[in-house]
């Protein structure tokens, strides 16, 4: 059968809060945390062009907050031979998006996105970077630390004197990374790791700082080949980040949580701070220095062993950083990157040169094609 239904799962910023608060954590914390979905908050302004655009390729679609899913299953399962199922929202900790794939697994539905396995991945930065690394990715030394007591580490610590960067293993969007996460000595480094599980009650991750620039490596299948779909685009540094652009903190990010980020203006937990910078990106393959090249080349490699080896399909997202030679280190992945957010509208724009509703009405077709292979079995 042919493709004829789409259903777009959410989880929202004001039902993780609720959920966080029913846990024990503070309204002021559940607030805090719950912005890493600010791309739900956002999507609601995308529904006409996503719509609009399904609708042109002869496609239905329905969007669905998580919550709300369950009750929803009964109508939808006459028909899941054309049906897709799609979770923009991940985690397995804090937030529960990563449970659709499994359950898309379980009801029969095509699945857009990656499988169950790499869906409960992602958020674990430190299984991540270990399964990582036993395929040859470079990776920093890393220390996975639960207040202050060692649980496992990663690579060779025998050379490292600092300084180093701590932050949690399973939070992202930034936070619980502060302008004081990079420490002089292990010692400051074991107290920002007691800070986190004290304010969040997350495992924290200890690493060499790697000085350089952050690059997100950007991928949505539109049925071309691998490598010239993948967006590379670095982060420009802004002297007015907290910590003058040498990393992004929690307080820089605060403000740049939705798709209004290109305006300079800011929606959910930052609505009331004013916006540290208007974030720009740099295309690394417009940019022709030696530096630029070398990295290119290597992040290109680095992102096509990572996907072979989690099975990464549709779409996804890499963080790396480069150094002064263009050598990237792998930090961590996301199989469900922020599809409303300036990075990801900046991907589509200039490499498929597409919006987001006509990128998405593509690949979703693409995907659905997929549904029989011999690994979905």
């Amino acid at each position: 059968m042919n493709l004829s239904h789409v259903v777009i799962v959410y989880e929202t910023e004001e039902a993780a809060r609720a959920r966080l608060q029913r846990y024990g954590y503070t309204p002021e914390l559940a607030h805090e945390i719950a912005v890493y979905l600010g791309q739900a908050t956002d999507l609601p302004d995308f529904f006409g062009e996503i719509t609009e655009a399904l609708n042109a390729e002869g496609l239905t679609v329905d969007f669905i907050e998580l919550d709300a899913l369950l009750a929803r299953l009964p109508d939808l399962m006459p028909q899941p031979d054309s049906t897709i199922l799609w979770t923009i929202t991940d985690g397995i900790r804090f937030y529960r998006g990563s449970s659709i794939s499994a359950l898309s697994r379980m009801a029969g539905f095509a699945r857009y996105g990656s499988p169950a396995t790499a869906q409960h991945l992602c958020q674990n930065k430190f299984a991540s970077l270990a399964l990582a690394a036993t395929a040859g990715i470079p990776i920093a030394p890393t220390l996975l630390i639960e207040g202050r007591k060692q649980l496992a580490s990663l690579g060779d610590w025998q050379q490292q004197r600092g300084p180093y960067f701590v932050k949690p293993n399973t939070l992202g969007a930034k936070i619980g990374i502060f302008s004081d996460s990079r420490c002089a000595t292990l010692d400051e480094a074991l107290d920002r790791a007691e800070r986190l599980w004290d304010r969040y009650h997350d495992r924290a991750l200890i690493q060499p700082f790697v000085a350089g620039d952050d690059v997100r490596i950007s991928f949505m299948d539109l049925g071309r080949g691998f490598r010239a779909q993948l967006g590379i685009e670095q982060l420009a540094k802004d002297p007015r980040s907290e910590t003058g652009g040498e990393f992004m903190t929690m307080k820089d990010n605060e403000t740049l949580s939705g798709a209004r980020d290109t305006a300079g203006t800011k929606g959910g937990f930052g609505e009331n701070r004013e916006a540290a910078f208007v974030p720009k990106m740099i295309d690394l393959r417009h940019d022709k220095t030696a530096r630029s090249l070398a990295a290119v080349e290597k992040i290109e490699t680095l992102a096509e062993q990572l996907a072979t080896l989690l099975e990464l399909r549709d779409y996804f997202s890499i963080d790396v950083r480069i150094d002064a030679s263009g050598s990237p280190v792998m930090f961590e992945f996301e199989i469900c990157p922020g599809i409303t957010i300036y990075d990801f509208q900046n991907y589509l724009k200039t490499t498929h040169g597409l919006s987001l509703g006509a990128a998405v009405a593509q690949s979703l077709k693409i995907s659905f094609q997929q549904r029989w292979g011999k690994q979905e079995a």
